[in-house]
């Protein structure tokens, strides 16, 4: 993961804290998928946000759109998975 060392500047061009940006455009787009469908509860926001970001993630790095989609269907299937066996473990757990 490459990241880039620079600092926050607001409208006004004040320079205000160290950031840093990670310059893996697909990280980056995997991260910002996961943070709008974890944290926003209205469904309508978090389908415009998610379609802001498959267009964002699509200009910024050139990916295809289609790649970017299949993307997010297979981290979806990795999360339900993922979920689907916790849920399998904590149900053995509480019966053990």
């Amino acid at each position: 993961m490459i990241t880039q060392i620079g600092y926050e500047i607001d409208s006004e061009g004040n320079v205000g804290n160290e950031t840093r940006r990670i310059e893996d455009l697909q990280l980056r787009f995997i991260l910002l998928m996961t943070i709008i469908n974890s944290t926003i509860d209205d469904s309508e926001s978090k389908i415009r946000l998610s379609k802001q970001a498959v267009k964002a993630c699509h200009k910024e790095s050139g990916i295809p759109m289609s790649e970017l989609i299949s993307l997010i269907k297979r981290m979806t299937k990795e999360v339900k998975e993922i979920t689907d066996d916790l849920e399998k473990k904590m149900q053995e757990w509480q019966v053990a």
